[in-house]
């Protein structure tokens, strides 16, 4: 029998408008390391590091940063060492300064770096870092161009390492109702991109809209991998909405098998 999550589950989200495509997001993994007094990462290096990508050839749409301070109050920011820009203070306990969890950490998310200074992220306090993501999006278009000129919003939903098992379904529109402020019925669904893994071969994920179905996305499963909260261990896989969801039907995402959501990004445009 199918299982309907509970659509009161605590979620957290990230709007963006943006007027071009989105692209890919690179997870920067730092593990937890530990980071004292006034720390400079360059975060073009740690592209090119953990995915040979130059770092001159994208254009970056936001940067997320997963971390946590010691005693709270610890502070954050992009550009110039020097720059009182944008500052960003990082909530924590020392409490939880060990504490592995998910909910023990912050996302800090700034918008797009208006120059490639901006890839620089100084800290300036006591800290773990668990990553930086770098969102991107595609080459802007220019002003005239038939495929410009759209509103775009890309809402990022964390499941904080959600288990599934067997067949389970969740209402798109139902959790833009009731945990973000956006009203699905000004929007039509673009994509979705799911993190995501599975315990065995063969578990399913796909979109399903007023009965007509997407392309299934099939995934190989590692038990070995399956409790790991490393982000490393989950696949981002991109689903393209089915035809007519532009219509008042439901937008709904339906799992099947022993799984686990680390987070599910959704892409609207403005009707």
């Amino acid at each position: 029998m199918m299982k309907k999550l509970s659509m009161r589950l605590l979620f957290t989200f990230f709007l963006s408008i943006s007027t071009t495509a989105h692209a890919d997001v690179f997870h920067l993994q730092f593990n937890d390391e530990i980071y004292g007094g006034h720390q400079t990462l360059d975060l073009q290096n740690e592209l090119h590091d953990q995915y040979q990508v130059d770092a001159s050839h994208l254009y970056i749409d936001r940067i997320a940063v997963v971390i946590k301070s010691l005693f709270g109050g610890g502070q954050i920011w992009l550009g110039s060492r020097y720059s009182q820009n944008d500052r960003r203070f990082v909530n924590g306990q020392a409490g939880n300064f060990n504490n592995p969890a998910d909910w023990t950490f912050n996302q800090v998310t700034f918008p797009k770096p208006q120059a490639k200074s901006g890839l620089q992220l100084h800290l300036n306090g006591q800290f773990k870092l668990r990553e930086v993501a770098v969102y991107t999006q595609l080459d802007p278009a220019p002003a005239d161009s038939t495929n410009g000129g759209q509103d775009e919003a890309y809402i990022s939903l964390p499941m904080h390492h959600l288990e599934l098992n067997g067949l389970n379904s969740v209402d798109i529109k139902q959790l833009l109702r009731n945990d973000t402020r956006l009203n699905p019925d000004n929007f039509h669904l673009n994509s979705i991109m799911v993190a995501l893994k599975s315990r065995q071969d063969g578990a399913q994920a796909w979109l399903e809209s007023g009965g007509l179905i997407s392309e299934l996305v099939i995934l190989h499963g590692a038990a070995q991998g399956f409790d790991s909260h490393e982000l490393a261990s989950y696949d981002y896989r991109s689903i393209n909405a089915v035809q007519y969801t532009n219509e008042a039907l439901p937008w709904v995402i339906k799992f099947n098998g022993d799984i686990r959501l680390y987070e599910i990004v959704i892409n609207l445009a403005k009707r």
